[in-house]
């Protein structure tokens, strides 16, 4: 399983997802400054101590509409408000990162909210160095470590546990004899948003899990330069499928990404989504999606807050075996997918659950 020690430096998905609007910003449209996009959604019970409702804010450094990394924690925010009773709110900081930080300090200097969260190894050292100054106001950071800082709790995903998940399944998928998009080469694709440390801490999972069913199988990886380009990431996606031909391709690369997915349905071939289940946007041609559970993650953290459980100081490395990521396996999935592989993963997943695969991280 996963620990802590070998993800500490790890940049995350956040920065993933979204870098320029970050591994997940992506796709929105909104390019204002720190509050641009403000949004807010205010739950109906009160939660708090003394009868007051918990206030809860999501700083997004970029915009919603990804449908992928930052919609994902933005659902485990509404969730809170909706089932726990917390008075949530969400601002979007825009794509501008010279931005982030003044945005997220005005947030935090009001003193308006009892918790704060926000997420990615792009708002790592801004939260460290601005948690200090404001040691009474507390912080719920996702997708990357932020130890020893009193006020902060602080969650990351194991992303090469999930990724490799979606490499033995493309490798399963490009020998297939049952989905017809498939070829005859043993040819599968990567399609990143930023050649950066935690974007190739997916991939190296992804290989290792298609290197695990059948060492074969070559892997191409491109890199789109961003995280919202979805345009440039159609383009390297088709050149994958048509000129190196894969017939899958995996995309980790927030808004972008949705033109990679956007390019298999074109031509009849298959993709994998990623941190969100992205397998209705096109079904039949997004045969899977590599789940980083943030939405699940943060109403768990939330709700741990609530009822002053939430330990500050610390940090959790959420793997297989704590639900922190996995496959999106559902109806789609189960039409879509040859019963043969959905057996065959089966079984690799119950390995990867118990132990019995050891998947290495890059993050050190």
């Amino acid at each position: 399983m996963a620990n802590q020690k070998r993800f500490a430096k790890s940049w995350t998905l956040g920065a993933v997802l979204l870098s320029s609007a970050l591994m997940l910003a992506a796709c929105g449209n909104n390019s204002g400054g720190a509050n641009a996009g403000a949004s807010a959604s205010t739950s109906a019970s009160a939660g708090a101590s003394g009868g007051k409702a918990i206030k809860a804010v999501f700083y997004v450094d970029g915009t919603l509409g990804d449908k992928s990394f930052f919609d994902s924690a933005e659902r485990g925010m509404q969730k809170a408000g909706s089932e726990l009773g917390i008075d949530v709110k969400t601002v979007e900081g825009g794509t501008n990162q010279a931005d982030w930080a003044a945005g997220l300090e005005s947030l935090v200097s009001s003193k308006k909210y009892d918790v704060v969260v926000v997420g990615t190894s792009n708002m790592t050292d801004i939260v460290k160095e601005l948690a200090p100054r404001y040691p009474n106001e507390k912080f719920i950071f996702f997708d990357d470590v932020i130890s020893d800082v009193p006020n902060v709790y602080s969650m990351l995903y194991s992303q090469s546990e999930g990724s490799f998940l979606a490499g033995a399944f493309a490798a399963l998928a490009t020998e297939s004899k049952d989905l017809k998009g498939a070829n005859p080469d043993k040819v599968i694709g990567f399609v990143g948003g930023m050649n950066i440390p935690i974007i190739n801490d997916f991939k190296s999972g992804y290989e290792q899990g298609a290197k695990y069913v059948d060492p074969g199988v070559s892997v191409i990886t491109s890199y789109i330069g961003d995280f919202a380009n979805a345009p440039k990431g159609k383009e390297l996606a088709l050149a994958q499928f048509n000129g190196q031909k894969a017939d899958i391709v995996f995309q980790v690369a927030g808004g972008g990404g949705l033109g990679v997915l956007e390019a298999g349905n074109s031509l009849g071939k298959y993709t994998i989504g990623v941190d969100s289940n992205q397998n209705a946007l096109y079904p039949g041609s997004v045969l899977t999606s590599m789940m980083k559970n943030i939405d699940s993650s943060v109403y768990r953290a939330l709700d741990l807050f609530k009822q002053g459980k939430l330990t500050f100081g610390k940090n959790e490395v959420l793997g297989i075996q704590e639900g922190g990521v996995g496959l999106a396996k559902d109806s789609l999935y189960e039409s879509h997918v040859p019963k043969a592989i959905q057996d065959k993963m089966a079984v690799i997943e119950t390995k990867l659950t118990n132990g019995e695969i050891k998947v290495q991280s890059t993050l050190k």
